[in-house]
């Protein structure tokens, strides 16, 4: 049991039972991401929201938890980022989901030639090597990745679509089916014909595209600029350091 100056909060297992002045005000989960170990995550269930309560709580269950404190929220939960960003909580990313047609499509046409390559092949390894680079590059101030190079390769499609500059790889795509999973690049100024090429092709075979992708990267940013009629609001990252 940990007490404070009115909070009192008991330990259950992973879970911390939230009390102020003997009255139960809900609890504090946190758990662990394996890929993500540099902080600790958090699930909020608690009775009522006031930044005053989370000021008292935030520095206690981070010293308790002795990494920076990690909370997932829909951009739409209106108290709840307005609880967490005024009482210490910083706002890191925001992840958007994009599934648009072709009708959506706001980009022009280019004629970047494309290459296919699957898993087992050479140039699949190095997408994957220029993906995990951008990868760790584009989410290290938000939650570093902090498992294998393995681990990051086992999670990808096995099909990625790239271009080249002369020899060099210069941009990659993986893609499932409909879905873009990840998207990366060596030369940002060129994204652009690379992701029209791409989506010109993929619009060849599905009537719908759909992707995700977190305003901390900016190629993937890229890619939902090209579209209109995607929600403005996504799933947001939380860090109280």
């Amino acid at each position: 049991t940990e007490e404070t100056d009115m909070l009192t909060l008991h330990k259950e297992n992973n879970l911390y039972q939230v009390e102020e002045n003997g009255q139960p005000l809900g609890w504090i989960e946190f758990f662990r991401n394996p890929y993500h170990a540099a902080n600790c995550y958090l699930k909020i269930e608690l009775n009522h929201l006031e930044p005053s309560l989370g000021r008292q709580l935030w520095p206690q269950l981070r010293e308790l938890a002795g990494r920076p404190l990690q909370v997932m929220v829909d951009a739409s939960d209106i108290a709840m980022t307005h609880f967490l960003s005024a009482s210490g909580f910083v706002c890191k990313r925001t992840c958007y989901e994009v599934d648009a047609s072709v009708d959506d499509y706001a980009g022009g046409t280019a004629d970047v030639k494309l290459f296919h390559c699957e898993a087992g092949q050479a140039d699949y390894e190095a997408c994957c090597r220029v993906l995990y680079r951008w990868y760790l590059d584009t989410h290290q101030a938000v939650n570093p990745w902090t498992a294998s190079y393995e681990d990051f390769c086992a999670k990808l499609p096995s099909t990625a679509v790239y271009a080249k500059d002369g020899d060099a790889l210069e941009s990659a795509a993986f893609v499932e089916g409909r879905e873009i999973a990840y998207v990366c690049s060596r030369a940002l100024p060129h994204f652009d014909r690379f992701a029209q090429s791409l989506l010109s092709a993929m619009f060849q075979q599905h009537t719908r595209i759909a992707f995700e992708c977190d305003d901390c990267d900016p190629v993937a940013m890229l890619l939902k600029n090209l579209f209109t009629n995607q929600s403005d609001t996504g799933f947001c990252t939380y860090i109280y350091e």
